[in-house]
């Protein structure tokens, strides 16, 4: 009687000990001896199959616990996407018996409610067979994620390494953490070469130093750099370039992006010259005191000019600034009209003034409707006189260059028979009329930096107009000055977002004052939560284009929507 309480005890003592392993490892775990009979197992093993209680109870046997997972949807084990198998139910019996046999068998299979877990087995030199289960859903989830964003990453990589333009991103610390083929080839190195170093380490220190100075004050204050330079490459050959520094990420994980428009070839025929850019003349006077005024020179003597440059279209702005730098004149670009005044008052705290302030027709309708303090005066007469001179602008000739696809104004550009001609007044060129033409005009609304570059290189090379602005209040405001034939909108951007940009859009539309509503809005978002499409339908958008976009997909879009429009000009 001793003995049999002593053994009873002992089991016992081994069960709870048993109970504890697989609470404290979060596990399912049986045993078994070597006749296939049942000696312990935990209450864990019921989270992976609801079997009955008496399966799992010592002196069961291993063909009736199968048999009852089996009949609780456990004949998914053996596969690996968790589907039904074409297999009976003793075929499937005898299968796991026989796995049961090996010495070491692990595998990691789908159970029928979509759970992951992994299965190990190991078969003592005594027979004794341990089995263990253990859920590794949240490990696939991550393994999935993981594996998606390595694949987004390569992606990008590959549209950067195609893109023509030299691209890189710096981190924080001013260190390489993307680079394109094209930027490689500049210094003749590979990619591993630059990758996590910084331009201290690759170049000479005096321009290295010049490098971190300009992309640090970028890093800082957000305002982004252009300037017109030459790019020396390792093979001694010259690329005239202008090169754009912008800021991108979150406050604390910001990054700096780097680009190099090559205009070599414009430089070289006489089309493009640095120091007097007429493509900027068509929509913008050379200073608000005088369309005319010419930028003194670097090597004239006397205080240095400050130019603040008021332009919704970025390409445009950074040509002008980068003009004007080069003339020896200090010149930023604003492009978002809620930042000006700030920025004025910020000037006026550190006792800086400014000379000229040269704004766009479509910015300064923008302000138009703003109440100026008397120290903004310099702003005000800017507005004041750009609206006087909306219908008085010089025409570009037709010997001008033109470096950008994209017109901000179109009807700016007619002579005045022509706009009559066309039955356009003075107060209807602000509505988005514009004369017939033979290219599509695309707006995107995209605010960042990689993929501001990847959208032009597309619409580029697909032939079509297009202006590029970063947030939803700007797409509203190009919207209005000149109506597009197609829209492209991101959904996640600073300020109002492509949902409430798409909004305002629809309920200026109908109310009727604007020619050719309705105007196609395609959302652009690398979102995939259920409901997202409802949302963008919800908010007035005609179709959804998700992230990464290819040209391809572009094309395809732009050709559903516009395909059987005039406007559309057919690529070769």
């Amino acid at each position: 009687m001793a003995l049999s309480e002593s053994g009873h005890q002992q089991r016992s003592c081994e069960a709870k000990t048993i109970e504890g392993l697989a609470l404290a490892l979060d596990i399912g775990i049986l045993i078994y001896d070597r006749n296939d009979t049942l000696t312990a197992a935990s209450s864990q093993v019921r989270r992976f199959f609801d079997v009955p209680p008496e399966v799992l109870a010592p002196g069961a046997r291993l063909r009736d616990l199968f048999s009852a997972t089996y009949d609780v949807g456990a004949g998914v084990l053996g596969s690996s996407n968790g589907k039904p198998r074409n297999i009976s139910r003793e075929d499937w019996i005898a299968e796991r018996i026989a796995v049961h046999w090996r010495e070491r068998y692990e595998s990691i299979e789908k159970l029928v409610d979509g759970r992951w877990v992994r299965l190990c087995k190991r078969r003592m030199s005594d027979g004794v067979l341990i089995s263990t289960i253990a859920d590794v859903t949240n490990h696939k989830h991550q393994e999935a994620e993981l594996s998606r964003i390595r694949h987004q990453a390569e992606l990008a990589q590959h549209i950067l390494d195609n893109l023509a333009n030299p691209v890189m991103v710096k981190d924080s610390q001013l260190r390489y953490v993307v680079v394109n083929d094209a930027f490689c080839r500049i210094p003749g190195l590979h990619p591993k070469q630059v990758l996590g170093r910084t331009a201290g380490e690759l170049v000479e220190p005096e321009l290295a130093a010049r490098f971190e100075r300009i992309e640090g004050e970028v890093l800082e204050t957000g305002v982004p750099y252009e300037v017109v330079e030459d790019i020396y490459r390792a093979d001694g050959s010259v690329m005239h370039a202008i090169t754009r520094v912008r800021r991108s990420g979150t406050p604390g994980n910001y990054y700096v992006t780097i680009s190099f428009d090559d205009v070599s070839a414009f430089v070289e025929s006489g089309m493009f010259q640095p120091k007097s850019i007429s493509r900027y003349d068509k929509d913008m006077p050379a200073t608000a005191r005088s369309p005319h005024k010419q930028v003194s020179s670097a090597s004239q003597s006397g205080p240095t000019e400050r130019v603040l440059v008021l332009d919704e279209n970025r390409h445009r702005s950074a040509i002008r600034v980068a003009e004007l730098k080069s003339a020896g004149s200090d010149a930023v670009a604003i492009a978002n009209a809620e930042e000006i005044v700030a920025f004025l008052d910020a000037v006026r705290s550190a006792n800086l003034d400014i000379s000229d302030v040269e704004i766009s027709t479509g910015m300064a309708i923008k302000l138009s409707g703003m109440a100026f303090s008397a120290r903004h005066s310099l702003l005000k007469h800017a507005v004041e006189r750009r609206i006087a001179e909306g219908t008085t602008r010089p025409t570009v000739s037709a010997e001008q260059p033109k470096l950008a696809v994209e017109v901000a104004d179109p009807v700016a550009t007619l002579e005045p028979a022509q706009q009559a001609a066309e039955g356009l007044t003075g107060s209807d060129k602000h509505k988005g009329v514009s004369p017939p033409r033979g290219r599509t005009r695309v707006l995107v609304a995209e605010d960042n930096d990689v993929n501001q570059i990847v959208f032009e290189q597309i619409l580029e090379a697909i032939g079509v107009d297009f202006r590029i602005v970063t947030n939803g209040h700007e797409a509203v405001a190009a919207w209005e000055a000149a109506v597009p034939d197609l829209i492209l909108m991101d959904i996640s951007m600073p300020g109002m977002n492509g949902l409430q940009a798409t909004q305002a859009i629809r309920d200026a539309e109908s109310v009727g004052n604007k020619p050719g509503a309705h105007v196609p809005i395609i959302a652009v978002t690398a979102h995939a939560m259920n409901g997202d499409k409802e949302r963008c339908f919800a908010a007035g958008m005609d179709d959804y284009l998700s992230k990464p976009v290819s040209p391809e997909k572009l094309e395809s879009v732009i050709e559903k929507w516009l395909g059987n429009s005039e406007t559309v000009l057919a690529v070769g």
